[in-house]
């Protein structure tokens, strides 16, 4: 045999080598990656402690951000409007005096030392400055209780979920309108609850003030998806980012400095979307970098934003905004899981959670690091265009040990969502061929178990 041949046959054994090798740990690491629920709790080799604490500290928190009476916001409750009633903003969040919203919705309300009790023939609400306890169940408000002039007031947004309530605002006149809930009218698409399964992993994804997601008409029908999804018991994720940046249209909305009715609107409905099963996650801060467009350019990669200030300064801006604004996040995810292995481990130490695969030898399992961070993967990948078949084939038909984690661009779904509010009633018709509407029905009917990022953990 030649020396030429020898060295072709031994680089060929070496590269079939490697390929068994890498066969091996594959299948061996494929197959540790099992995530199943048992008696309602989460079970796999791959999780993390329930110990991890970021040492970084906002620099920006709701308490200190400024509160402002408004007089240009009208109020319609369940078609009454009062104009007398002051309306006071903080943090894109429009509150009103809590007196009146009882004696609107005919509750009584009681005062003694810090604490509220709501009350009528049906239901006793207890709340406090930051929380509040309806049936069985503590929650924490979304916007805290306010005091101006020895007036008490409550957010809109925890007006909707206190009282079981839904607004809708109307930009042209400033005019929040607070309708009652359509809960009834939305497809329900839950089976009976199990303690045992395999769990799943939704996210809707690019979730932002801009586009269309932020237009008068597109809002309520968000609302309207995020009751279908609650209604039939789905734990799902929102990948949102913090500030839409569109420079070649000079578009620049932060959400810190830009005080609009229709950013209050967003906030509102991120409100909406927490009351109602979801997880909010920051997907970087603008997904963009120079002059690309918010949702389409890269923000972290080994090219942009590569220094560590640089990248540290992506994190923390998108935390400081949640933080200000008082949206709770559980996760980080770079933009097109674009970021380096150096970006990640800085990454890794404000966020336990960070739902992108850790690399591309590792691009379908869970993965945990020594520091107690966790990699969550979308191995499922993403609804392309409308067609959401080819992940109902693969919940339908599950490869073993692959995590049922998939992501879908929610604004895919608002041409199969109608909703009417003209009799001042929020009128919903779904189509229940909707991508989002056929995935939920085989999640369902497959009984997986929809769950947070953040309850991976022992």
């Amino acid at each position: 045999m030649s020396k030429k041949k020898k060295i072709i046959l031994s680089t060929l054994l070496s590269i079939l080598s490697i390929a068994i090798l890498y066969g091996i740990l594959f299948y061996f690491s494929f197959f540790q990656g099992f995530v199943t629920v048992k008696d309602n709790k989460i079970q796999s080799k791959l999780l993390p402690n329930d110990d991890f604490k970021s040492p970084y500290t906002p620099k920006l928190n709701f308490k200190n951000t400024k509160e402002e009476l408004v007089y240009d916001v009208k109020v319609n409750m369940l078609s009454n409007i009062d104009s007398s009633i002051p309306v006071i903003k903080k943090s894109q969040r429009h509150y009103i005096p809590l007196d009146y919203v009882c004696k609107t919705l005919g509750y009584n309300l009681n005062k003694s030392n810090n604490t509220f009790t709501i009350s009528n023939s049906n239901h006793t609400i207890t709340l406090n400055e930051t929380s509040y306890i309806k049936g069985n169940e503590s929650l924490y408000l979304r916007g805290n209780i306010l005091t101006n002039n020895n007036q008490y007031f409550i957010s809109i947004s925890d007006i909707e979920e206190i009282f079981n309530l839904i607004s809708v605002y109307t930009f042209e006149n400033k005019t929040i309108n607070i309708l009652k809930s359509p809960q009834s009218n939305i497809q329900n698409n839950s089976s009976e609850k199990t303690s045992n399964g395999k769990i799943a992993l939704v996210r809707l994804e690019d979730f932002t003030a801009g586009e269309g997601i932020s237009s008068e008409a597109n809002q309520p029908k968000f609302k309207a998806m995020a009751n279908f999804l609650n209604n039939s018991g789905i734990k799902y994720h929102i990948a949102w980012i913090p500030r839409f940046k569109a420079p070649n249209d000079n578009i620049d909305n932060d959400l810190l400095t830009v005080d609009t009715f229709e950013n209050a609107a967003f906030i509102n409905l991120l409100d909406y979307f927490i009351n109602h099963g979801a997880l909010i996650g920051l997907h970087g801060y603008t997904h963009q970098a120079g002059d690309s467009r918010s949702a389409v350019g890269t923000e972290l990669s080994r090219k942009v934003n590569s220094s560590e200030d640089e990248t540290r300064a992506v994190i923390e801006n998108a935390i400081n905004t949640a933080t200000a604004l008082n949206i709770p996040f559980g996760f980080f995810e770079s933009s097109h899981y674009k970021a380096s292995s150096a970006q990640k481990s800085i990454i890794e130490e404000y966020f336990q959670y960070i739902y992108e695969p850790k690399n591309y030898l590792i691009y379908t399992k869970l993965q945990k690091t020594k520091n107690n961070n966790l990699y969550i993967p979308t191995p499922l990948s993403y609804v392309r265009d409308l067609d959401a078949n080819p992940i109902i084939k693969m919940l339908n038909k599950p490869t073993p040990g692959l995590l049922a984690s998939f992501f879908y661009h929610s604004t895919k779904e608002l041409d199969f969502i109608e909703v009417d509010t003209s009799n001042n009633v929020f009128d919903v018709n779904y189509s229940i061929e909707s991508p989002l509407q056929q995935i939920v029905k085989s999640l369902n009917e497959n009984k997986y178990i929809t769950t947070h990022v953040t309850e991976l953990k022992n």
